[in-house]
């Protein structure tokens, strides 16, 4: 504004200016003097118009919506193109109508040598207009990059991908692209995986293990639980299988779409192997000997002892031990929404999870309802401190997805522990090491103090195991070692 004053200023006073400075006898810059005035004038003029705009409307309007570097660009040219127009009309004064008109023809000269380059500077003022995407917006283009919009200038529109590198798209090029904007008209988009399976898996087994998966993931890399939840879905029939498609919604602001997918992804394939089933492979297989099982059957012997073989809480038993328990054991099902156990229960009853997503309800503060503290997979182990000490029971489960568990009972235990009461030991000392992990406290004591107090709750456990089942008199060798190698001091 200062330079624009004395700018004008100087036109207004020149002659007096001329005389103080002695050069009134100087030809020269008596002639060139008013014209540099002029061009001065109109200059500041148009620079303090196009600082004026950036104060008063980009810098307040930017703070509130990305504005695209485009667009003040072309504010820009605008207001010097109009300053010239005013020097070459009012200083110089020449007629503006031919100036425009040779402007014109050297713009089809240039026009031609820089088609593409304005071709580029035309799709992007057409995409600030139309504003298919704006700064901000995670675009992919063509059904090839993704990333999250940062840039629209005159010639290119750059984006940035998870991976957080960098992507530069003519403008020329994006016009022929087809654009999807997972910005709009919401922030959420929703996406979708393919998983086959073969014919002979039953489908309601298959969408019990994927919704498992699905929900599980609900809430990491930008996986949300609203408008919907993840889950599977019946999409077709196949020459590889059936064709199942999980749907979930990605909020691409918390996360990319390829880390979302390898979460899911992820999910699926540890759900799958803890329920036996493995996705389908092509139809290639020439079979001269019985066909290998691909999945388990929930009434085969093997198949169940094999079950039990995973479970931490059985490691210690034989071959014949699980077979003999696996043969006692229950299979249940429990739809959406149904109660396990009962937090206060006194029934002695332990469950293995074997298809489906569980939720541990618990009130953190008494008189609160009951939320969410925990989830139980497929192929975890719950309510053993019931079923093997008689304590009621601590927490509420309740099937977040169709489930099916494995019952086992204090009489089915009571039979393979009465034959071998050692077994107590290895149990009591799993059922400890999980009790302990649950345990904020303990975990933040010394390594030293947390073997100690170990041994000891698992003593303790192990006398309430032998009490509850009736054998401690049979097996007070067994006690008295225990006893003796848990002494600390405390």
């Amino acid at each position: 504004m200062l330079i624009v004053v004395a700018f004008i200023a100087a036109g207004i006073y020149q002659q007096e200016i001329i005389v103080k400075l002695g050069v009134a006898t100087l030809a020269q810059f008596l002639v060139y003097f008013p014209y540099v005035v002029g061009i001065g004038i109109w200059l500041s003029l148009a620079y303090l118009c196009n600082r004026t705009l950036g104060v008063v409307l980009w810098d307040p309007l930017g703070r509130r919506i990305p504005i695209p570097r485009l667009l003040r660009d072309v504010a820009a040219v605008l207001i010097y193109a109009l300053a010239i127009t005013g020097i070459v009309g009012l200083v110089f004064n020449r007629p503006i109508g031919p100036f425009w008109a040779a402007s014109g023809a050297g713009a089809i000269v240039i026009g031609l040598a820089l088609r593409n380059v304005i071709l580029d500077i035309f799709i992007g003022l057409a995409v600030n207009f139309d504003r298919p995407f704006e700064l901000g917006d995670f675009i992919q283009v063509a059904g090839g990059p993704t990333g999250r919009v940062v840039e629209l200038n005159w010639r290119t529109t750059r984006l940035i991908t998870a991976e957080d590198n960098m992507i530069v798209i003519p403008n020329g090029k994006l016009g022929d692209m087809i654009v999807t904007n997972f910005s709009r008209p919401t922030p959420l988009s929703e996406h979708d995986i393919s998983v086959f399976m073969d014919f002979e898996i039953e489908s309601e087994r298959v969408l019990r293990v994927l919704n498992a998966a699905a929900c599980t993931v609900a809430g990491a890399d930008g996986i949300v639980d609203a408008p919907s939840p993840p889950k599977a879905r019946i999409r077709g029939a196949t020459q590889n299988g059936i064709e199942y498609k999980i749907i979930f919604f990605l909020d691409p602001r918390q996360g990319g779409i390829g880390k979302a997918r390898h979460q899911l992804w992820k999910a699926v394939l540890e759900q799958l192997h803890r329920a036996g089933m493995q996705p389908a492979t092509p139809k290639q297989d020439v079979f001269e000997a019985p066909r290998p099982q691909r999945h388990f059957n929930t009434s085969s012997a093997d198949d169940r002892v094999a079950l039990l073989s995973r479970v931490e809480l059985f490691q210690g038993m034989t071959s014949e031990e699980l077979a003999r328990l696996s043969s006692r054991m229950t299979e249940r099902f429990f739809k959406q929404g149904h109660m396990v156990i009962n937090r206060g229960g006194h029934d002695t009853s332990m469950f293995i999870l074997f298809e489906g997503l569980l939720n541990v309800m618990l009130s953190l503060k008494e008189g609160d309802d009951p939320s969410r503290v925990a989830r139980i997979q497929a192929g975890m182990f719950f309510g053993e401190m019931s079923a093997l000490t008689g304590e009621p029971r601590s927490v509420t489960v309740i099937a977040a997805t169709d489930c099916v568990v494995f019952e086992i009972t204090k009489e089915d235990i009571a039979e393979v522990i009465k034959q071998r009461p050692e077994l107590t030991e290895a149990i009591g000392r799993v059922m400890a090491e999980r009790k302990m992990r649950n345990n904020e406290a303990v975990t933040r004591a010394s390594q030293q103090m947390y073997q100690a107090a170990e041994k000891s709750l698992a003593a303790e456990l192990v006398g309430k195991m032998l009490s509850f089942f009736g054998i401690r008199k049979q097996v007070l060798g067994v006690t008295e070692v225990l006893e003796k190698n848990t002494r600390a001091p405390f």
